[in-house]
């Protein structure tokens, strides 16, 4: 008889995504730079060009799945792709358009909701260069000296913002838990917010490759953060789609019963021959 094929195809389905997710990460996103972000025209298509990319992501982790669903409902059913394509479509595209579909929209006008895993597995990603980039920033080499207050010249009063920033790093210790407030949408206003605790030799064009490497942090953690919700999501479409499959009836045409029927006419005379050769078997004394 012959071999029954897979209709599980999960694991495949799965490795074939991550490499789509994982090259659509390294060259077809778009990466967020700081010139970018200060030229209004340069970031009006670096956000029409991602969301451009999304919807291909979107076509070529749907397209896999599809292909993949069908050789599998194929295996189960027999026949032709044809007769099968139109159910495997609907059990796939459906549930992909609404989930899949709504979770790229949700991450779009909520992007906050990356923070669900960013601010956690993202933060592990990024805390030391981060933290190596903030001390930079906003260290002081006098950081362990005693806290007084200040009276007296104004030379001195204007030390008392200096003084307040090497509090916050006393406190914090760790400076690096700071990424988890910053985001690609509020880079610019966080920056700024830093500029008056800066080190005064970092007040200037001098952080600009600062700025740049801080941004990349930034962006980093914020794609483990979408990379996850993509991941998981994908894992609950798998269950999904799996379960809407199983219960979908085959689709039966007469020339299948009969190209059927013509595979067990075949097997049957194949083991009646075999039957009559070993009847006929002679065995001496």
């Amino acid at each position: 008889m012959a071999e029954s094929k897979s209709q599980d195809n999960s694991i495949l389905t799965m490795l074939l995504s991550l490499v789509i997710i994982i090259l659509y990460y390294m060259f077809l996103k778009p990466v967020l730079k700081v010139e970018i972000m200060d030229n209004v025209e340069n970031f009006a298509k670096f956000q029409k060009q991602k969301y451009i990319m999304m919807i291909v992501l979107f076509m070529l982790l749907f397209l896999i799945h599809m292909a993949v669903n069908l050789m599998g409902f194929h295996n189960k059913c027999g026949g032709s792709l044809s007769n099968n394509l139109g159910k495997v479509f609907i059990s796939t595209f459906v549930p992909w358009l609404l989930i899949f579909g709504a979770l790229m929209l949700v991450l779009i006008i909520f992007p906050g909701f990356k923070g669900a895993f960013s601010n956690v597995i993202g933060y592990y990603a990024v805390y030391r260069a981060s933290n190596t980039i903030f001390v930079k920033l906003l260290g002081n080499a006098q950081v362990d000296r005693p806290l007084e207050n200040v009276e007296g010249s104004e030379s001195e009063k204007a030390n008392i913002l200096e003084k307040a920033s090497d509090a916050v790093l006393k406190l914090v210790g760790n400076t690096s838990i700071m990424i988890n407030q910053i985001t690609p949408e509020n880079f610019e206003d966080m920056w700024n917010m830093m500029i008056p605790v800066m080190k005064p030799e970092m007040r200037g064009v001098a952080n600009a490759p600062l700025k740049a490497e801080l941004l990349e942090q930034v962006v980093l953690r914020d794609n483990i953060g979408e990379c996850c919700w993509y991941l998981y999501t994908m894992l609950l479409l798998l269950v999904i789609v799996k379960t809407m499959l199983m219960k979908q009836e085959c689709v039966t045409m007469l020339s299948d019963l009969k190209e059927k029927e013509g595979e067990y006419d075949k097997q049957q005379r194949e083991k009646d021959e075999q039957e009559n050769k070993d009847k006929s078997v002679v065995y001496k004394g």
